[in-house]
């Protein structure tokens, strides 16, 4: 017999995917986790790479450009695609293919294999990001649909934290059985790959739209592509390679621009290509759009149907998920920087500052689905925002250079807080009254918006970052005297040998040099860190051979390794403090930077509070009935 339900009955199949829907959560959060995971665990191992392969600084930036610029530039057509063939279906293809890069960015031998593998990572999360929007959003109905777009939201938030902390540690305390420590970062990802492939086949159920005609729009799939492409290639390479101006050389294969030998022989005024990437990237999505509403006219079978703008939730709720993007994700990479430059902290030291962040996160999004339940998604979501903006006030008021941990972790939970509020039942508002039938494609639309806006305001607020950072350090490099009080300190140590004080007082003199070369690496964005150097070993290096000649006479014998050791142990200390007055200097003038990029990263958030106002105020649907299945 079988129990009366308002809801239509279920076949017998349906009903036990229907018992299995919340184990099909935990792999479809599962699996957004492991993609953001492995995006942060880059940031943080990248120093890593690129010593491993003894790679350029451009050449290892493209370990992670080409992830973003694959994963933002796909998303639109695979969430398509799977409304036409099955969303398990790419979710298991997507699974598969992330898996493929995973294991080859681990097995990587060097590093153009290395890039290559980590576009196959981004083209498989492409498939997976929409694929695990679209199907909770069409396997969640009622009550249980904001709770389960909240455990979304919530895996998302602490993975985007949990992936430094992760990385640091691997970093720091992994095993070397696979080679270096930050090869497991991917390879971890293969046992996990292959279990979410397996449990999608006995979890997920099988959901696509049965009306389409099944006719690709390749036209559509390479306007997107290319378009979005070029935006956020232009987003994620116009700090490096010059805004307007040129500041570096692009390769790409035979093609060079500017056609010079190096950066340095750019001439002043040279029109960096950035703009042009920009124009093309917007030129190529005006065409796409065009392109797609020719098609609906005509009644075919479009990439991206526009008429989705028709419902109000999804058309207000890309404009919020776009204007919020700007500012909500930049802040956490300035943070990354700041603990370790500023704080002097370790990769995991970093990734266990940011946990209160987490921890805010973990804790509120599911709630919120709660909250969205009673009182409706539109006020949470308000909330949230307005709360992420508390936060990022709070920290651009607090954040300094000796700044303690308790001071910035309650500021750091309230954005949390905000986070875990907002991000999800917006992404559950977007896709609420978008049909079933067209859940890929508005999911895939959603999740571009959000790629898109973070990518460009993590650019410009790497912009601000590093442009505040060289004005205000410079003048306190200037003012310094920490060269010429670490001559004085030799000079009057007693301890020191007369080889030894001449020693430290040639560094004091090569002070204004060092300064110089400080300052440069602030205008090129690098080389601004000097907590670690060597000051002394760098000095006894560039002594001149007369010099080496007359401390030898003198009876320090830098020939000698045991000599070397025994000058630099014995100017440690005072090295240490000339080290720690530099760096001081360097942790001001990031601190004011890092204020600077809160109160930007507030702007944004704020002004996406406001656009949320627009979203409609809509109740949830009833929790349905539980549906009994006659036994048989």
């Amino acid at each position: 017999m079988s129990v009366q339900s308002s809801t239509p009955a279920l076949s017998q199949e349906e009903a036990a995917f229907y018992k299995r829907r919340w184990l099909a959560l935990v792999l479809l959060a599962s699996s957004l986790g492991l993609i953001v995971i492995d995006s942060t665990i880059v940031n943080i191992a990248f120093p890593t790479i690129r010593a491993t392969f003894g790679a350029s600084f451009a050449d290892a930036e493209w370990v992670n450009s080409i992830y973003s610029l694959v994963f933002g530039s796909a998303l639109i057509t695979f969430g398509k695609l799977g409304d036409m063939y099955g969303r398990r279906n790419l979710f298991v293809i997507g699974a598969i293919v992330f898996l493929i890069g995973s294991l080859g960015s681990g097995v990587a031998a060097n590093i153009e294999m290395m890039i290559f593998f980590r576009g196959v990572q981004g083209l498989g999360g492409a498939m997976l990001s929409p694929s695990t929007l679209s199907i909770i959003s069409s396997t969640f109905k009622g009550r249980e649909r904001g709770i389960a777009f909240g455990v979304w939201g919530a895996t998302a938030g602490v993975a985007g934290v949990l992936g430094p902390l992760l990385g640091g540690w691997l970093i720091e305390y992994g095993t070397t059985a696979f080679g270096e420590p930050w090869r497991l970062a991917f390879l971890v990802n293969v046992p996990v790959g292959i279990i979410a492939v397996a449990g999608a086949f006995w979890a997920i159920r099988e959901t696509r739209d049965g009306t389409v005609k099944h006719r690709i729009d390749v036209l559509g799939i390479v306007l997107a592509s290319l378009g979005l492409g070029a935006i956020v290639f232009g987003a994620i390479e116009g700090q490096t390679y010059g805004w307007w101006e040129a500041k570096q050389v692009f390769t790409l294969g035979g093609l060079r621009y500017p056609n010079v030998v190096d950066a340095a022989t750019i001439p002043a005024g040279t029109l960096s290509f950035i703009p042009a990437a920009f124009a093309l990237g917007a030129f190529l999505v005006a065409l796409f759009v065009l392109w797609q509403i020719v098609q609906e006219r005509r009644g075919g079978e479009p990439l991206f149907e526009i008429s989705l703008f028709n419902y109000a939730s999804f058309r207000w709720g890309l404009l919020t998920v776009g204007v919020v993007a700007l500012g909500e994700f930049g802040i956490i990479l300035v943070l990354s920087i700041f603990f370790q430059l500023a704080k002097g902290l370790g990769a995991f030291e970093t990734g266990l500052q940011l946990l209160p962040f987490a921890i805010a996160i973990m804790v509120a999004a599911p709630v919120a689905g709660t909250l969205a339940s009673r009182f409706g998604g539109k006020w949470v979501v308000t909330t949230g925002m307005v709360l992420e903006t508390v936060g990022l006030l709070w920290m651009s008021q607090v954040i300094a250079a000796d700044v303690d941990t308790l001071t910035l972790s309650l500021p750091l939970a309230v954005y949390g807080v905000g986070i875990g509020l907002a991000i999800a039942q917006l992404s559950n508002i977007v896709l609420s009254d978008v049909p079933t039938a067209r859940i890929g494609a508005a999911s895939g639309a959603n999740n571009t918006i959000r790629q898109v806006g973070a990518s460009l305001g993590i650019a410009i607020i790497g912009a601000v970052l590093f442009g505040t950072f060289a004005a205000e350090a410079k003048p306190r490099i200037d003012a310094s005297t920490a060269f010429e009080d670490f001559g004085a300190r030799v000079a009057a140590n007693p301890g020191l040998s007369q080889g030894e004080k001449l020693i430290g007082q040639g560094i004091a003199q090569f002070g204004p040099q060092v300064k110089a070369q400080i300052k440069a690496g602030l205008d090129a964005n690098e080389g601004f860190d000097g907590s670690n150097a060597d000051i002394v070993g760098t000095a006894i290096d560039n002594l001149p051979a007369q010099a080496v000649t007359g401390l030898k006479l003198a009876g320090l014998d830098l020939s000698r390794p045991e000599v070397v050791a025994q000058v630099k142990t014995n100017l440690a200390p005072d090295a240490a403090i000339l080290s720690a007055d530099i760096q001081r200097a360097l942790a001001e003038g990031f601190a004011v930077a890092a204020r600077v990029d809160a109160l930007l990263a507030a702007f944004f958030v704020g002004l996406g509070a406001v656009a949320s106002l627009l979203l409609p105020v809509s109740k949830p649907e009833p929790q349905p009935a539980e549906v009994a299945v006659a036994a048989h």
